[in-house]
């Protein structure tokens, strides 16, 4: 449900003090209808800012190889990713799967 303040104040706390102290490496992203997850792997590397290759090499990429990179890029570490704008059930469940083997 639209207009209901979710993203301003999830965007308050994400910008804190305290989150930033908690999670060194955070992430937001926004989730378009028409998903993609290997795409949504992709923003998410570039949104922590962790690309230590080219873009170009990422775009080559399959979707398993882009979460064993993010996945080496984040383990051992505490990280926050905040995924915005979901329009379906389907879209979270599907990314979420996704994400969890991080």
């Amino acid at each position: 449900m639209g207009g209901l303040g979710k993203t301003t104040l999830a965007k308050k706390l994400y910008h804190t003090n305290d989150v930033k102290m908690k999670f060194i490496r955070r992430a937001w992203v926004s989730v378009s209808q028409d998903y993609n997850t290997r795409d949504l792997l992709i923003r998410i590397i570039h949104s922590f800012g962790i690309v230590s290759m080219k873009t170009d090499e990422l775009k080559y990429m399959a979707e398993e190889e882009l979460e064993r990179y993010l996945d080496g890029c984040l383990r051992g570490r505490l990280y926050l990713i905040v995924i915005d704008n979901v329009w379906q059930k389907e879209a979270l469940g599907k990314h979420k799967k996704s994400l969890s083997r991080l």
